[in-house]
């Protein structure tokens, strides 16, 4: 009995400490395998990883990114610091479509470095096809909050153009990202989310180790349901034995009662 006592509490505690962190990471690996399955994402301006020029022709549709200076500068990155650059220009962007304006003008910072891009980690410009139906879509994502504010106070701002021209503009924060899943994926493809962000947790963003998630929660949350399992197989175990030498003894009392 003491056996099993201490059997069932080493069981609950590594079932109780690597139970939210297990269903966490195998809810994200889930979303992301349906997302990813669903839909093809890539970026428009071929050949880049990120946003390279102020206009761009997909298909049919003619996209530019009208800038006005504001007049000031932007506080220097971690990068222009590494490079040594001075600080970019604070513009406002406003996006037409065939010269006709779809959104509201919104400020970014703009890049001075010679690696990446004039709107890296601001602005991005993507093509989606949606496998299931076949429709294509172009989203032009946009961070609206500026470096230096903390990942959990950060918004995007996504206009979604069909292919029969018609436009769609949603807000997305950091701290709403669960209700819009192909938002997340979009904001992580074009690299405006400056970190590693999930669609509810961003367990799976972390650095990995040997520990974490190698050991906690991988393998103690194994060994918790190993033991669990050897635990509820000694107990159906000793119910059968039981009603075994149960069914013996009144056959025993049958016979010796004629």
């Amino acid at each position: 009995m003491n056996k099993k006592i201490v059997l069932s509490t080493i069981s609950l505690f590594f079932l109780a400490i690597s139970f939210s962190p297990l269903f966490n990471y195998i809810r994200e690996y889930m979303i992301s395998d349906q997302i990813n399955q669903r839909y093809e994402i890539n970026h428009a301006e071929k050949g880049y990883n990120t946003l390279n020029v102020q206009e761009l022709t997909v298909d049919d549709k003619h996209i530019k990114i009208e800038e006005e200076h504001t007049g000031r500068k932007a506080e220097l990155t971690i990068w222009d610091e590494e490079e040594n650059l001075p600080p970019g220009d604070i513009v406002k962007v406003q996006f037409l479509l065939n010269g006709q304006k779809i959104s509201t003008p919104d400020e970014i910072w703009l890049s001075n470095r010679e690696r990446g891009s004039r709107y890296f980690s601001w602005i991005d410009i993507l093509t989606v096809e949606d496998r299931m139906t076949g429709e294509k879509e172009i989203s032009i994502v946009q961070r609206l909050t500026d470096d230096s504010q903390p990942m959990e106070k950060r918004k995007w701002k996504i206009i979604t153009i069909s292919h029969d021209g018609s436009i769609e503009e949603k807000m997305l924060s950091y701290a709403q990202r669960s209700n819009n899943h192909l938002g997340v994926k979009l904001i992580e493809f074009s690299g405006t989310s400056l970190m590693g962000m999930g669609y509810y947790s961003d367990i799976t963003k972390s650095y990995p180790s040997v520990f974490f998630p190698l050991i906690y929660p991988f393998l103690t949350g194994v060994v918790g349901i190993f033991l669990l399992i050897i635990i509820v197989v000694q107990l159906l175990i000793e119910i059968v034995v039981q009603l075994l030498i149960e069914l013996h003894n009144r056959r025993v009392i049958r016979e010796n009662g004629r």
